[in-house]
């Protein structure tokens, strides 16, 4: 039997797997950190201050914690988990479902910046369905073709910065403009980018003019048919010139545009592992609020395990 030839050349694994190792065990260690209601009454405070009408009953650690529950059980199921660590003396109180659902929902959301530190991010998007309906069933039974929402990310290597979501039949700004969007906010929280890593769909010449204001270096690829003309985009101009001098594969080595994948498509990987890519609310309101709620989990989660096992400040 005559071996293939391997395609490329063999990748060299520098990951510290011990550590990574240890991440992994950590980062679940988030659904059970009660170290917040030492804090309870503090927060209360807090958050009742120059409040009108009736004053808070839990603290926001708590409700963010319900939310984290959320994702791997239903409102019925975080009730009673928080019952039963009430019982055991682990929180102070606890609220009935129908409350952990309505806080949960009115939840702010961040994500954070990081300052003072050069970042290289990319930005696109993808589908999550709202039912789990297939072809044989749409076409037995004359149901409307599937429904999707879609989720557009800004995000580095490590962590999300910026979301977007939208139900896909109702349109919502295209991924340029939802980047442009992200650029400025992240631009204006402090954050300082350095490059952009971004697929074909994004060459376009508002784009790159965008990035030439902003000083921010880029990595897209070209459509197979980009003209070397200007056009309005001396930027765009050049960008196409080189992709086409150097080839595909040496462009893709210069500029690194194996980045690009982590920063987008190996985060919707992991939030559609991790927590499902189809949302149990029906309302599209609601399904909005679940899915921005999905993608600030993934990240926070991720997070934690980081900061705790020390590998990130």
């Amino acid at each position: 039997m005559i071996k293939n030839k391997r395609w490329g050349k063999k990748i060299e694994d520098k990951r510290d797997w011990k550590q990574y190792q240890k991440e992994l065990v950590t980062i679940h260690e988030i659904y059970l950190d009660l170290d917040f209601a030492e804090n309870w009454d503090k927060e209360l405070i807090e958050l009742n201050k120059c409040k009108k009408g009736a004053p808070y009953k839990f603290p926001t650690s708590y409700i963010q914690l319900q939310a984290f529950w959320l994702e791997k059980f239903p409102s019925r199921g975080v009730e009673g988990i928080s019952k039963k660590l009430c019982e055991a003396n682990l929180l102070p109180d606890y609220n009935d479902h129908s409350t952990i659902m309505r806080q949960v929902k009115k939840l702010n959301l961040k994500f954070n910046i990081p300052k003072g530190v050069y970042l290289n991010i990319g930005t696109d998007g993808s589908g999550f369905k709202q039912d789990n309906a297939g072809e044989y069933f749409q076409n037995t039974y004359g149901k409307e073709r599937k429904k999707y929402a879609k989720v557009v990310i800004t995000a580095t290597k490590e962590e999300i910065l910026a979301v977007d979501v939208y139900i896909e039949k109702k349109g919502g700004d295209n991924e340029i403009k939802v980047a442009i969007r992200h650029i400025i906010e992240i631009q204006k929280n402090g954050g300082i980018i350095d490059k952009v890593y971004d697929d074909g769909a994004f060459d376009v010449k508002k784009y790159y003019n965008f990035l030439e204001t902003n000083d921010i270096e880029s990595a897209i690829r070209p459509r197979s048919d980009a003209t070397t003309k200007s056009k309005g985009s001396l930027r765009r101009k050049k960008e196409v010139i080189k992709f086409k001098k150097l080839g595909y594969k040496d462009w893709a080595k210069e500029k690194e545009y194996g980045h690009r994948w982590p920063m987008t498509e190996g985060h919707f990987s992991a939030i559609k592992v991790g927590y499902g890519e189809k949302t149990r609310a029906r309302k599209e309101e609601n399904v909005l609020i679940e899915l921005r709620r999905k993608v600030w989990i993934y990240n926070e989660v991720k997070k934690y395990g980081k900061i705790r096992c020390g590998a990130m400040v």
